[in-house]
């Protein structure tokens, strides 16, 4: 499994959060607990880091994502009821735009953390048809 080690540290430091917070409090609360949490256990986090989307070779704008993790993970937290496939989808749009491998979901507004891991869907390989 990719950056195993790595999404093990950053689930711990998700549990730590929610050990401590709960649930309930509003979504920046979190991502700066994370934040913290991540830097102290010698993690580099990058809050809010900007991907820009593109069509076509134009940019269309930017979006700041919750934060990344070693440059390697990306992490989204999830403030709905129910982790959906739309927010899988947008994981792997994400992670195509930064060029990762690897996304974790984290919703923290329930009675326990729920984590989910988001692999990128792999370039498709050209075919004899399209090579």
């Amino acid at each position: 499994m990719l950056h195993k080690e790595l999404t093990q540290q950053v689930i711990n430091a998700a549990k730590a959060v929610h050990a401590e917070l709960g649930s309930g409090l509003p979504h920046n609360f979190y991502r700066e607990a994370m934040e913290i949490e991540l830097r102290e256990a010698g993690v580099a986090v990058e809050i809010d880091k900007p991907v820009k989307v593109q069509y076509r070779g134009h940019t269309l704008g930017e979006l700041g994502v919750d934060f990344c993790v070693n440059d390697a993970i990306l992490c989204l937290l999830v403030d709905t009821e129910e982790i959906s496939p739309d927010e899988y989808a947008k994981a792997r749009t994400l992670l195509k735009s930064l060029e990762l491998d690897v996304g974790l979901l984290l919703k923290f507004n329930g009675a326990r953390l729920d984590v989910r891991r988001v692999e990128a869907v792999p370039a498709k390989k050209p075919t004899q048809a399209t090579a």
